[in-house]
């Protein structure tokens, strides 16, 4: 269960906490109202926060990490997606269609959005596609797939986790150290077993790294498909 499945009970359980509450505040009002001013105060500072998290330069003088941002998720996409579609263009240049793959629902929707030419036709020709599985992963299993585009090039893409950050690492940000990440080694991803069976050759063209605000705030591994099968 992902914390966001929740969102449609929030307003309902508003309903259900002062139906309660109305009954309580007769005989209980001196620790609730307390209760409620500290709930709402610090209510208030996390939805702003979280809402806007580049707010922490003005709080503490430097933005988070990026690996903790929890707007890491929703931002910079645009430039993530002009990369794939750099990558794209450039392998339809020798001559075959070529379409996206990607290995989320999550980037397949972002890359959907964000390409122009992917938003104006996806109802009657979709330019991208979420990787085809034997069973259901998400709602683009219902929707058609690229099975019907044997001979096409397609660019597939997937996410690269961000280096972790190094023990202790609350602290030497509290006190202005930048470089918060662990030592380790950059290491592509092999792409899945059914996309190198799907198509007759598949290039790694190495890891992109996506930044914002001068945080690399995504890294994505892009390869080249030629020849459906």
């Amino acid at each position: 269960i992902l914390p966001n499945w929740i969102a449609p009970s929030v307003v309902p359980l508003f309903g259900l906490m002062t139906v309660y509450f109305y009954g309580q505040w007769a005989t209980n009002r001196r620790v609730i109202k307390p209760l409620f001013t500290v709930g709402l105060c610090f209510g208030l500072f996390a939805v702003v926060l979280l809402h806007e998290t580049n707010l922490t330069s003005k709080l503490f003088g430097r933005t988070l990490p990026a690996q903790i941002d929890p707007l890491r998720r929703v931002r910079a996409w645009e430039d993530t997606a002009k990369a794939v579609e750099s990558a794209r263009k450039k392998l339809a240049e020798e001559g075959k269609f070529t379409f996206i793959i990607g290995v989320h629902y999550g980037i397949t929707g972002e890359m959907s959005f964000y390409l122009p030419e992917a938003k104006k036709q996806i109802k009657d020709h979709p330019l991208v596609f979420y990787r085809t599985s034997s069973h259901p992963k998400n709602q683009f299993y219902f929707w058609p797939g690229y099975e019907s585009r044997k001979g096409q090039n397609a660019i597939y893409v997937q996410q690269v986790d961000l280096p972790k950050l190094e023990r202790g690492w609350l602290g030497q940000w509290l006190a202005g150290k930048n470089n918060l990440e662990a030592a380790s080694v950059l290491k592509p991803n092999v792409p899945p077993k059914e996309i190198q069976e799907q198509f007759a050759s598949v290039k790694d063209l190495g890891i992109t790294e996506i930044s914002y605000r001068k945080r690399v705030f995504r890294r994505v591994q892009i390869f080249e498909c030629r020849d459906l099968q």
